[in-house]
């Protein structure tokens, strides 16, 4: 086996196990999101595999049936359930699993651009990086959405050099699938549209084939995406896509907040921050490469989606959005190497014709690309650690649920503390909190922040829900509201940050 082929198969390795090692653990934090898909997976067994009617928990006293995404991912979750039982580690595995495409895909495409050193610097950039590790394991459905992103850009380049009609199709299946896991990746299609631009000029517009793929690949996604919109109007659930607003405004352009946000994100959890002076390096040395070229397309529109839903993306809550910069960044890494290594031959080949000063300069030069590579991926390596230890501690919310879950005697639905309504500019927010539901498995009814008050709480009773989790900090934010609970109903649990009452009988 040669040194480079070993390379790569310890760099897979190494990333494989790490991400292993993170898969065996249940939805134990506060996150909405894994609660959420984990809530909907189990809701399939026990209500029905019907895929085209996801249910989430805080429905209230409806169905259930919720806007998102194509609940593939779930869907998936919840047939392993009903071959093993109801576990969380398996929606794990499934990210697990689809973290391994990603890796695989992600190599096949930086071969086609670099050599095999350069791509294992790549791939190391790329395997390591923290949102592209957190993604990995978390129930969510970002990790298919990546798996199927990345193969997508191989598929579509591969068609682009070969003209096979094996990568079209396979390029049309990987792009639709894209899309249907999250609808933010559709911005892939300007990079797709430069390129066939560039290679057809404006003729691409007259092309059936060409128009065939834009038609396949958007189509499922539109249908999906029309059905799911009816169970927002007539449901009123969402997982975030009509309950919240996302998008640009006026104030995109006098709020640097905004701005700010996105490139704190990119800076420091894409760029492992070193990795902008291997940027700067590869495109002043390399700037004519394809490579360059395609990368800055691919960057340009990821950036588009980031603009455009800048009111979401610009947060650090929600960094997981930048995860489609994380390949294009890898492979500038990757071209960086390259550039780097083309550099030195030069300096070898050089050194005697060139003035001392001229020497040190261009020594100092490759000092500080080699320096900023390494404190890329040691960055990268130490926020992955901190991550991964930051997942073995106990989320107290969890403890203080699983004591909680044995004193609830009355059968029904619960009330829980849900966010903010709005935002500080008065945008709508989705609110709902959907841990404890999970957690204690329960249905019922979240209450935002700004609509708390008794009078609500008694109408939440009435129409049958048994029990408040309050959540404290937000009850502080309607000052009175914790001590009216108190006085009105019996406390039956509280920890540092939750109060539960008991709703059905009156002090």
């Amino acid at each position: 086996m040669s040194k480079a082929n070993f390379l790569i198969i310890a760099l897979f390795t190494a990333a494989s196990l790490l991400r292993l090692a993170d898969v065996f653990r249940p939805i134990d934090k506060a996150s909405w999101r894994e609660c959420d898909l984990g809530s909907i997976s189990r809701n399939f067994v026990q209500e029905g595999m019907n895929p085209l009617y996801p249910r989430i928990d805080w429905r209230g006293d409806g169905p259930g049936y919720a806007e998102m995404e194509l609940p593939l991912y779930p869907y998936l979750t919840a047939v392993t359930y009903k071959i093993f039982g109801v576990h969380d580690q398996i929606g794990r595995i499934w990210s697990f699993h689809f973290s391994l495409g990603s890796l695989f895909f992600f190599f096949k495409l930086a071969r086609e651009y670099l050599d095999i050193y350069a791509s294992s610097v790549a791939f190391a950039f790329f395997a390591f990086n923290p949102l592209v590790f957190e993604t990995s394991t978390s129930i969510q459905p970002e990790g298919l959405m990546l798996f199927a992103y990345i193969a997508s850009v191989y598929f579509f380049v591969q068609w682009l050099k070969t003209d096979r009609d094996r990568d079209f199709w396979l390029a049309v299946i990987t792009t639709a699938l894209t899309i249907l896991a999250k609808a933010p990746s559709a911005h892939i299609g300007l990079f797709f549209g430069v390129l066939l631009i560039g290679k057809f000029g404006w003729s691409a517009f007259k092309q059936a084939k060409i128009w065939l793929f834009v038609i396949l690949t958007l189509l499922p996604g539109a249908l999906w995406y029309l059905h799911a919109k009816s169970l927002w109007t007539s449901y009123g659930n969402s997982l975030g896509v009509s309950n919240e607003y996302h998008w640009i405004g006026r104030d995109f352009f006098t709020d640097p907040s905004f701005v700010t946000g996105i490139l704190r994100i990119e800076v420091v959890s894409v760029w492992a921050v070193f990795g902008m002076f291997v940027a700067a390096f590869a495109f002043w040395r390399g700037y004519r490469e394809q490579l360059a070229k395609h990368t800055l397309i691919w960057l340009a529109s990821a950036v588009t989606i980031y603009i455009l839903a800048a009111r979401t993306t610009s947060e650090d809550w929600a960094s997981y959005y930048h995860v489609f910069s994380v390949p294009p960044v890898a492979l500038i890494v990757g071209l960086g190497v390259r550039m780097l290594w083309a550099f030195t031959r030069e300096l070898a080949n050089k050194y005697s014709q060139n003035s001392p000063a001229a020497i040190v300069a261009k020594v100092c030069i490759v000092f500080i690309v080699l320096a900023a590579i390494a404190s890329s991926l040691l960055f990268e390596a130490k926020t992955v650690r901190a991550n991964f230890l930051d997942h073995r501690v106990e989320d107290p919310s969890y403890t203080f649920a699983q004591r909680l879950r044995p004193l609830l005697k009355h059968n029904g639905s619960i009330l829980v503390s849900g966010g903010h309504c709005v935002d500080p500019k008065g945008y709508p927010v989705a609110y709902n909190a959907s841990f404890m539901f999970y957690w204690l498995d329960q249905k019922g009814w979240n209450i935002c922040v700004e609509a708390q008050a008794v009078e609500k709480t008694h109408e939440y009773s009435r129409r049958g829900a048994k029990y408040f989790v309050a959540q404290k900090s937000f009850l502080q934010e309607k000052p009175g509201f914790e001590d009216e609970l108190r006085i009105a109903y019996q406390l039956i649990a509280e920890s540092d940050e939750f109060a539960v009452f008991d709703l059905t009988e009156g002090k």
